[in-house]
């Protein structure tokens, strides 16, 4: 395209002097350092003025960033200010890395990011200067304000001393073409810190540890970005993916840092899902959310369904996907959150689940069922299923649908078994606390803003009806697995603790990713009776560390494996009696 020069007319009425001998000093440059300032807006915020700077990127061609960035050649001697910025334009430019630009516009703030626009006057001087060196930057950051004083300029992104650089979160990839990185892996503040100051303070820690790493677009991508990180089973970038440092232009993006890169990217270590480990002669019980799984009404119609899969293909797409994981754990006794409540029928979507699982492979699984016709009056309800050929269960399957499960958790269903290889009895308790959303304004369940969320106190209620219950029924050496929707420090998740129950996973596994930070809200508790007898313990990656467009909703990216089939990971524990 063609370079704009500066016409004299076009200068004189700006107010500007700028000589036609490029890169002579003149008083009416302003320097960048001065349109930056100290403060997260700029001082000359929506006033006109010109100011020089060499070329460190240049994005104008089509469904780039509509701009380029300019950086002071000259640094002042004010470290608080940043050397850096961004210039707006519609029309594609041919400048080159390095080149001296002298552009007058309007100073503005957009998505937080300081930026020239509406560009009266620009010209381009292509002299081959060097580059500004890149300033290494380090997370985490130490304020907000250092993020500030970088804003715009070349950088080297790179993590502590203790950490790598690694993929903490890819919700926006699909769309708008950028995942978050940190140093280390991110986890929600209540997964590793007590509730309250220490879940704010680690929440504070968590956003200065974290920038966007974008594809240099401003458009969604057609085909998904940074090929060069996926991992070999279904060309994904997963979460836990660890990079050398990242060179580029370090910006802001409604209220975040972002990068945009300039170097290629280049993967220190590739995270791959692990498998589950070989069971042996163990009995193996798994926990598994399967997120809303709704067959319509079981006749390939009925859709698109309440909460579940919008056509009849897509249902099986779905169906397809969680068959895969079921087979590969391969559990003995599994626990099923999310299936959609309608009944035991032959239409119901877990009976249509527990016949194709057997027509799978060859383990005969049959539906633990309670004495009522579906659980509660949700839309959804857990689900209890057993390989008849390792356990047999003794009576019918048990369910509480009082107090917080009359409304918002979901009834518990406990069925006890006897493991036919040794004799010994056990049983295993399925759960689905109350979420975190839909808050009220106020009460005990509203936000306490400690970092637990809304409806806190219907879980650790929950928590409660749920122990005394297991109690009164005297269930012999109970396991208590499923979604508590509480986070491994949280009062629900310490209360079933302090009942004497173990839980079998540590601070540091985790189940579920949410704004880019790990967590468990899927937990596995056992009697102290069982605790010496866990051989193994596992949350399988398949799911929390993908990009939500491998799920079965995405036609073009739909893989029949196990990854993505769900939004949390399936956890399985290996019991030796």
């Amino acid at each position: 395209m063609k370079k704009l020069l500066i016409a004299t007319a076009l200068l004189l009425s700006t107010g500007t002097a700028f000589a036609q001998q490029c890169g002579e000093e003149q008083a009416s440059i302003t320097p960048i350092s001065v349109i930056q300032g100290h403060a997260w807006q700029s001082p000359l915020l929506d006033q006109e003025v010109t100011t020089a700077g060499t070329v460190t990127a240049n994005w104008t061609a089509d469904n780039e960033l509509a701009g380029f960035f300019l950086q002071s050649n000259e640094p002042d001697d004010d470290p608080l200010s940043s050397e850096g910025i961004f210039v707006s334009v519609a029309n594609e430019q041919t400048f080159t890395e390095g080149d001296l630009v002298v552009v007058t516009g309007r100073v503005a703030e957009v998505n937080e990011q300081t930026r020239l626009v509406d560009v009266s006057a620009m010209q381009s001087c292509p002299q081959a200067r060097p580059m500004p060196a890149p300033v290494t930057v380090r997370l985490p950051f130490k304020s907000n304000e250092q993020r500030e004083q970088y804003e715009n300029m070349r950088v080297t992104l790179v993590a502590s001393d203790r950490h790598d650089l690694t993929i903490s979160g890819h919700y926006q990839l699909p769309r708008h073409g950028y995942f978050d990185v940190s140093s280390g892996r991110l986890f929600t503040p209540s997964q590793i810190v007590e509730p309250g100051k220490s879940a704010r303070e680690q929440m504070q820690r968590n956003q200065l540890n974290r920038v966007q790493v974008d594809d240099n677009s401003d458009v969604e991508p057609s085909t998904l970005p940074f090929s060069a990180l996926t991992s070999k089973a279904q060309n994904s970038v997963r979460s836990g993916t660890t990079l050398e440092p990242i060179v580029g232009i370090l910006t802001e993006f409604r209220g975040r840092a972002r990068i945009q890169p300039t170097e290629a990217i280049v993967a220190k270590h590739i995270d791959e899902p692990e498998s589950p480990n070989e069971k042996g002669d163990h009995l193996r019980i798994s926990s598994f959310n399967v997120l809303n799984l709704f067959n319509g009404n079981g006749e390939q119609n009925g859709f698109p369904t309440e909460r579940g899969a919008q056509s009849f293909d897509a249902y099986q797409r779905q169906q397809t996907k969680i068959l895969s994981a079921l087979v590969e754990i391969d559990a003995d006794v599994f626990g099923l959150m999310e299936v959609e409540n309608d009944g035991y029928g032959p239409d119901s979507a877990i009976v249509q689940l527990v016949n194709e699982l057997n027509s799978e492979q060859s383990s005969h699984y049959v539906i633990a069922e309670p004495r009522a016709q579906r659980l509660g009056d949700d839309q959804i309800a857990v689900g209890l299923i057993y390989n008849r050929n390792r356990v047999k269960p003794l009576g019918h399957a048990h369910t509480l649908t009082e107090g917080p499960f009359r409304s918002g958790s979901r009834p518990p269903l406990a069925q006890v078994f006897e493991d036919k290889q040794t004799s010994k009895q056990f049983t295993v308790v399925v759960n689905h606390f109350k979420s975190k959303g839909g808050c009220p304004e106020q009460g005990a369940n509203a936000n306490q803003r400690d970092g637990q969320y809304c409806w806190n106190q219907q879980r650790v209620d929950s928590a409660k009806a749920l122990t005394e219950w297991i109690a009164q029924n005297d269930f012999p050496a109970p396991v208590l697995l499923g979604d508590f929707n509480a986070y491994f420090k949280e009062d629900p998740i310490r209360y079933i603790e302090s009942q004497g129950f173990t839980n079998v996973s540590e601070a540091e596994d985790y189940s579920y990713v949410f704004d880019s930070q790990a967590g468990a809200l899927d937990h596995v508790f056992v009697d102290k009776t069982l605790a010496e007898s866990i051989t193994n313990v596992q949350h399988i990656h398949y799911n929390s560390d993908e990009p939500t467009v491998f799920s079965y909703e995405d036609t073009d990216y739909f893989e029949p494996g196990p990854y993505r089939s769900s939004d949390h990971d399936p956890v399985i524990i290996d019991v030796e009696f």
